[in-house]
């Protein structure tokens, strides 16, 4: 009989959550492009609804009913508002985007949320970091403000401006980043077992039509093209939660955290590709920055 290593067991575990963490960063790429495709359609509130009423359920169906007097009050609580004022910022940012090549712009802002996951950490998990993590996130902030500003270099001046031509959409987005950077230190420190996702997405999904209710003045109107991306949308979504949940608790959170910094390539990419819109020269060397101040923070805080 061959001898159970329980470390190895232990080892294999860990990549595999780590492995889904990554899947969650690939399947979130996707999330701008249908997001916008569908505000368009349905718009900005009742496209998040839409989404996160499909997706809760997805969830609720593969992850059974969640044990809600086991969890800890404070990611019951903290975590749970958290998770609900990042996923109705984000819908609502990409959604109330003045134009297609805005809604990367704005993307890009909330994809901040990896540094400031790794600064929260600090604080929250104790995390020991090296010098140049401090450099790593300086460089990845002016990814942003390089491509928010016009591609004129570290431009001040073009980023406030162009910041307050739409500021309910841009602070939506700083708002997201910080909500959901902070969601995944509390999950990783106060659920370290099943936690409430269905939960959580269904009541985002209900301030989201009680929004749509009281606030929009559209009506909802399905398409084919519309239902199709809502129910790939709606999919994407639950998998890409259940993974990162499950990475955030079992796997190498900051290995996953560093390597989410490449999804706004991914999601530009894919965005581009989905809308028909070219993004301007602006956005490659913004990324380029964000990227090597991703290699940077993951290298600073490797144990």
């Amino acid at each position: 009989m061959l001898p159970f290593h329980f470390p190895l067991v232990i080892t294999l575990m860990s990549r595999t959550a780590t492995l889904a963490g990554i899947l969650a960063i690939v399947l979130w790429s996707m999330s701008v492009a249908l997001t916008r495709s569908l505000a368009e359609t349905l718009g900005p509130m009742g496209a998040g609804a839409s989404i996160y009423t499909l997706s809760g359920l997805f969830v609720w169906l593969v992850s059974g009913n969640p044990k809600i007097r086991q969890q800890h009050p404070l990611y019951l609580w903290g975590a749970g508002a958290l998770f609900v004022i990042y996923m109705v910022a984000f819908a609502l940012a990409i959604g109330l985007a003045s134009t297609r090549p805005q809604t990367l712009e704005i993307s890009l802002i909330n994809y901040l949320w990896p540094s400031l996951t790794l600064l929260f950490a600090i604080k929250l998990q104790r995390l020991h970091v090296r010098w140049w993590l401090w450099l790593g996130v300086a460089l990845a902030f002016s990814g942003v403000i390089w491509v928010v500003g016009g591609g004129n270099g570290l431009s001040f001046a073009g980023f406030a401006h162009n910041v307050l031509g739409n500021p309910i959409s841009y602070s939506l987005a700083a708002l997201a980043a910080i909500a959901w950077a902070l969601y995944s230190n509390l999950v990783k420190i106060y659920c370290p077992n099943k936690g409430a996702l269905p939960l959580f997405l269904l009541v985002t999904a209900a301030c989201l039509w009680l929004m749509f209710l009281f606030l929009a003045p559209e009506k909802i109107a399905f398409t084919r093209t519309s239902l199709l991306e809502l129910c790939l949308m709606s999919g994407s979504t639950a998998l890409a939660y259940l993974c990162w949940d499950h990475a955030m608790k079992k796997g190498n959170a900051t290995l996953v955290a560093a390597l989410s910094y490449f999804t706004p390539l991914l999601s530009i990419i894919i965005s581009s590709v989905w809308l028909h819109t070219t993004p301007s020269e602006a956005f490659w060397p913004g990324v380029a920055l964000v990227i090597t101040g991703s290699l940077l923070c993951w290298s600073a805080s490797r144990r």
